[in-house]
């Protein structure tokens, strides 16, 4: 399957780019202050963990990292924060992972394992703002 995943260009986390929730100093200086407004609208039930949206999923180990089982559910996930993502280098990574390595939630967020991702290709991020629907 694919997975589209928002990951920093050149900063990485124990060898695998570095998402925009990652913590410690894998990310550039000042990185995380600028995605706060971000972090904090990214909690609660319209964003939940990626476990909680699969029984099957205790929990996120090393070796596995986040994304999303469509183009369309990552825009969705990371709407209102695509310029701000965009100006601090990352970008969509869009990875090849077997099925059995990959996990879904009910989101699309999808949790696979780093060793058996295959990088397809890199994308600019999408900085046309969002269509939020009128009537859900």
């Amino acid at each position: 399957m694919l997975v589209w995943r928002v990951a920093h260009e050149s900063a990485e986390y124990k060898g695998f780019p570095s998402g925009p929730y990652a913590c410690g100093e894998s990310l550039p200086v000042g990185t995380r202050d600028r995605l706060e407004d971000m972090h904090y609208a990214h909690c609660g039930s319209h964003h939940p963990s990626p476990f909680n949206g699969y029984s099957g999923l205790p929990g996120i180990t090393e070796e596995q990292r986040c994304g999303f089982d469509s183009r369309e559910a990552l825009y969705e996930w990371f709407a209102n924060f695509t310029a701000v993502l965009h100006e601090c280098g990352f970008r969509v990574f869009v990875y090849d992972v077997p099925d059995f390595a990959a996990h879904v939630g009910n989101f699309g967020q999808t949790v696979f394992d780093k060793y058996e991702a295959i990088e397809r290709s890199r994308e600019d991020l999408d900085l046309t703002p969002a269509q939020i629907p009128l009537f859900a």
